[in-house]
């Protein structure tokens, strides 16, 4: 052959041109080393992720078996609905985690986002929805009411478990949407449309810690001390108070509402230093009052979108349309 296109190697040909080079790298020896070393350590990368999803399930999960143990007397002595909450908050971390460290190391696959899903139907729509079921249920088998069931004799019990149920739906709901239109890249993980799961979730378990916290005699590292009428008050209120909040996080959702994304928004890139100094106060603030700071901020970030979207649209239906142009004439 002319041009040194071809080599002839026994009685068959191998093309040794530009075009044919990434096939004949892996007869060579030092590719041969190469390329296993390079796949087992993007592996490895890889299962990073994976792990934190699956902590992500197993918080889920000890979160169930802690709301299901059983409660001797009106009060939870064991502190296990308060563990219960706060494991709400470990399954957001590790979900915070396993996304960031995905897209960090490359390593996102329709296989994390799958296996994120599954986790975060169970630790942020069955667990808040279980816990707050079994709070409501034993409060109200204090006071003589029946178990609550889709099948119970009272109109309460159906009523709060339908409000539970729909909580679920919605987060599976809001989850394959997300799911349809998601984009790997960090560029797409700036806005949410709907409230995140993980936040409807942390709302749950905050207002759930909060009034675990108030209780008289609770087991807790940093219990509230407040006046008995307004323990009564509260204890009275919460089976109540609590199903309108699932329903209204329900709603959120599955609504079209912007949410920022907190870590990509507001932790990432360079910040002034006034910007890290009210961080630190913020930090600081939890750690005095955990129970409360993280109340008041979780339910700041779900709740003032909405109310700023409904200030916006209100002021704009206020003001006057603008007139429209003249139409341009098109005569000599």
């Amino acid at each position: 052959m002319e041009g040194g296109q071809y080599g002839i190697i026994g009685s068959g040909m191998l093309r040794t041109d530009k075009s044919d080079r990434p096939a004949m790298r892996y007869r060579d020896p030092r590719w041969l080393r190469k390329e296993p070393i390079r796949g087992r350590l993007r592996r490895r990368i890889s299962v990073l992720p994976t792990l934190m999803t699956l902590g992500n399930l197993l918080c889920g999960f000890s979160a169930i078996w802690y709301a299901s143990l059983p409660v001797v007397g009106t009060a939870d002595k064991s502190g296990a609905f308060t563990i219960a909450g706060y494991l709400i908050f470990g399954a957001m971390i590790f979900d915070m985690l396993d996304g960031s460290m995905a897209r960090l190391t490359r390593a996102t696959s329709d296989f994390g986002a799958e296996l994120d899903s599954l986790a975060d139907v169970v630790s942020f729509g069955i667990v808040p929805a279980f816990l707050s079921l079994k709070i409501i249920a034993r409060l109200l088998a204090v006071r003589g009411g029946e178990l609550i069931n889709p099948l119970a004799q009272n109109v309460d019990g159906r009523f709060f478990w339908m409000i539970a149920a729909i909580y679920v739906a919605c987060t599976a709901l809001r989850l394959a949407r997300f799911n349809a239109h998601n984009a790997h890249s960090m560029e797409s993980h700036l806005i949410f449309r709907g409230l995140p799961s993980p936040a409807a979730a942390g709302v749950a378990g905050a207002t759930v810690i909060f009034f675990e916290a108030l209780r008289p005699n609770a087991s807790h590292f940093l219990p509230f001390h407040v006046p008995e009428f307004v323990q009564s008050g509260v204890g009275t209120a919460f089976p109540y108070l609590m199903p309108v909040i699932l329903l209204a996080l329900s709603a959120l959702m599955v609504s079209r509402i912007e949410y920022p994304h907190l870590i990509n928004q507001y932790l990432r890139g360079r910040r002034p230093f006034s910007y890290v100094v009210r961080l630190v106060l913020l930090v600081l603030l939890f750690f005095w009052q955990p129970q409360l700071t993280a109340l008041l901020g979780i339910y700041w970030y779900a709740f003032f979108p909405p109310i700023k979207a409904l200030f916006q649209r209100i002021l704009s239906r206020g003001k006057p349309e603008a007139p429209a142009p003249p139409p341009i004439s098109s005569g000599a």
